[in-house]
């Protein structure tokens, strides 16, 4: 475990990096919005992080988000690969010391790290042919590239050495500041202060050109274990490297529908609705969850749930779990209709139940990133203009059966979710050769799952729940135009096939009239096939992986007759692993796994200033720990090549790294079955808060014959 003070620093980290994802307007210089985000990919023996704020060292561990000014050593023997969100890759070699700097500003040409002693190895990545300036530093020279493949080795005497294996870099003298020269592939350059220049040959690197070949030119331990950008080649042509993917040259506008349907599948237990365990019963709710609940009903009812929500972050409030992916992640705008009736089929034990739900949600996106030369001149020109859509739709609707025997209850539900979706961007490039992007890209989901339950009552004071559930998916995700001044270019496509598994248990018990408590537990997985076209690597197909285990429990306390407090904790871990195989050979291309694990606590109070007017307030609190490996291997033709998708993203999303939640609410009941409630939810700066209204009204259709 790290020291308090480290692990308070890599929350504000991680919510720094949060607000990156948040945004959803990605610069073509950092892989999620204007801020880049450095990540520690593998560690190899001893090293140390020294913290730029605090001062204290530890060890370095995969997965921690460096902060500017903190400082790698693996003088000790270590070798540390670390990853950035734009693609790019830093391998510090052993017997070294780096410190970064602030490289997360873009409006510049930032300065990524200052080298002290020993050698990296560097690949900076270009976007779509757009320059990605970066400087470095060495106690004698300045290097500043603009998206390359290199090396810098520092000597005890100071003296700095420069080779270059892809691309082109500029070396300035600190000393002599008018001494500067490009040093391009297969060259290096020689760098002692108050001397000339030296320059070097040097053999480009042998093999496919990638980063960490190791010193004999083959392939090192570290080479499968970079997340570098999806850099591979293409059938024709071993070697080459191509950028053209459509996720990493244009800013796209957030998630489509394939792409929330996917992440609140690989994202089980993560959003924080799924942190909380209400003590309370709420008959729609339950019944929905498990139908063996539905003998509960002593009448038809019936109960109308509208939810619309403006702006960012997800929403605490249960019903949202109700309408679909594109309602628990961050949107724009989206709303939220659900239906569902509940009756018994007249004197006998037997009851029946339905319910409709939708969920529309609209996003956009919109950039203007400066130009390289007129910012360094003081000016603010704009050289790229970006502006993306997307608008994603879910519906879904369940029939469910239960019959009930004495104190206990059968049931079961076939549940239907459909999506779709569509995405459209424009990029205008006005840095050097002028050039307009244009992506049109369509999207759809199917699942179907059936479910199981069971309820008993032991007594009038305890109830035991549990249910099974199974689901078949389909998804797909395809570039239906892909243009770069009008001229067609390579598309890609996505499709799914799987299934999920579900089994859980609810109990719920009464202490007194006025105290309520409960205990759940819940396990889930998700297993997927994906088929993979994409441009710049190879064809492939990808399994993925994913599973949850949690258990929580609740209390609900009526602290008087206008006021109810509540409180709940959970726990549980989750692992996500994803592999993907070239379709021509069947071999291993590219591996990972994400380990984590979580602890909450939320409480709630909810206070009726009068007989209509109530006011609501909760905060939720998440811990959390998360371990990712990725390694990569080669293809047919000797290319390594980094394809991300939605189900195992290398950048979290905003809900993985906020900790903190609250909901804030204001209601006006207006009668016992109407009430509307106006939210307003917030991570505390992670991402922009939401604003939901919560619409209920509740229909009693008639007493039990």
């Amino acid at each position: 475990m790290r020291p308090a003070r480290h692990r308070k620093r890599w929350a504000i980290t991680a919510a720094v990096s949060a607000l990156v994802v948040s945004l959803a307007v990605p610069l073509p210089l950092a892989g999620q919005g204007g801020v880049l985000v450095a990540r520690i990919a593998s560690v190899t023996g001893p090293a140390l992080i020294t913290s730029g704020n605090s001062g204290g060292a530890f060890s370095v561990t995969a997965g921690f988000l460096l902060n500017p000014g903190d400082r790698v050593d693996t003088r000790n023997g270590g070798r540390v690969v670390v990853e950035l969100s734009d693609g790019s890759m830093v391998v510090v070699e052993p017997q070294s010391t780096i410190v970064f700097k602030d490289f997360r500003q873009a409006q510049s040409l930032r300065e990524l790290f200052e080298i002290t002693l020993g050698k990296v190895r560097v690949k900076i990545n270009h976007f779509g042919g757009r320059p990605n300036p970066y400087r470095m530093n060495s106690p004698t020279a300045s290097i500043a590239v603009r998206g390359t493949e290199f090396s810098i080795e520092v000597r005890p005497d100071g003296s700095t050495e420069v080779i270059v294996y892809e691309g082109a870099v500029q070396v300035t003298s600190l000393s002599d500041p008018n001494q500067t020269v490009l040093v391009e592939a297969g060259r290096g350059v020689l760098v002692q202060a108050g001397q000339d220049f030296h320059m070097l040959a040097a053999a480009a690197n042998p093999g496919n050109g990638h980063l960490a070949l190791d010193e004999h030119g083959g392939q090192s331990d570290q080479a499968a274990n970079l997340t570098q950008a999806a850099t591979g080649s293409s059938a024709g042509s071993a070697g080459s490297a191509s950028h053209s993917d459509r996720d990493m040259p244009s800013p796209r506008a957030t998630a489509s529908a394939y792409d929330s349907y996917i992440e609140s599948l690989s994202d089980i237990g993560q959003m924080p609705f799924l942190f909380r365990f209400n003590a309370f019963p709420e008959a729609h709710l339950d019944s929905l969850e498990n139908p063996a609940y539905a003998t509960q009903f002593s009448a038809a009812e019936a109960r109308i749930v509208v939810l619309p929500t403006f702006g960012g972050g997800p929403d605490l409030d249960d019903n949202r779990a109700l309408f679909g992916p594109a309602a628990n992640l961050p949107n724009d705008y989206s709303i939220s209709p659900q239906l569902s009736i509940f009756t018994p089929v007249g004197r006998s034990n037997f009851f029946v139940g339905a319910s409709v739900s939708g969920s529309r949600a609209t996003n956009n996106s919109a950039l203007a990133s400066p130009d390289e030369d007129s910012s360094s001149a003081g000016q603010n020109s704009p050289s790229l203009h970006s502006y993306g859509a997307s608008t994603s739709s879910f519906y879904s609707g369940s029939l469910l059966a239960a019959r009930r025997i004495d104190g206990t209850s059968f049931g079961v539900e076939l549940e239907s979710l459909r999506g779709s979706g569509s995405l459209s961007n424009t990029s205008t490039d006005t840095d050097g050769q002028p050039s307009v992007e244009q992506i049109f890209a369509v999207s759809g989901v199917s699942q179907t799952r059936l479910t199981a339950g069971l309820s008993h009552d032991f007594g009038k004071k305890l109830n035991l729940g549990v249910f099974y559930r199974y689901g078949w998916i389909s998804a797909f995700d395809h570039d239906r135009s892909h243009t770069v001044n009008n001229v067609p270019v390579a598309l890609n496509s996505t499709d799914s096939a799987g299934h999920s598994s579900e089994v859980g248990m609810r109990l719920r018990g009464v202490w007194n009239p006025r105290l309520v408590y409960g205990f759940t537990g819940a396990w889930s997985g998700v297993s997927l096939t994906d088929a993979l076209v994409r441009t710049g690597t190879v064809n492939s197909g990808e399994t993925d992986r994913g599973q949850r285990a949690s258990v929580g429990w609740g209390l609900g306390y009526v602290l008087s007759r206008r006021t109810v407090l509540t409180f709940d904790a959970a726990g549980g871990t989750s692992l996500v692993a994803s592999s993907r195989f070239e379709d021509a050979t069947g071999n291993l291309l590219q591996n990972g796994t994400a380990n984590g694990y979580f602890l909450s606590g939320h409480t709630a109070i909810q206070i009726d200033l009068s007989s209509r007017l109530f006011v609501s307030a909760s905060y939720l609190n998440v811990w959390r720990k998360q371990h990712l490996n990725v390694n990569l291997f080669p293809d047919q033709f000797g290319a390594t090549s980094l394809v991300q998708d939605s189900f195992f993203p290398l950048t979290p999303t905003a809900y993985d790294l906020a900790s903190h939640f609250s909901d804030f609410g204001v209601g006006w009941r207006f009668s016992p079955n109407f009430f509307v409630q106006y939210l307003f939810t917030t991570d505390y700066g992670v991402t922009s808060s939401s604003h939901s209204l919560l619409l209920r009204y509740t229909f009693k259709l008639g007493k039990r014959e």
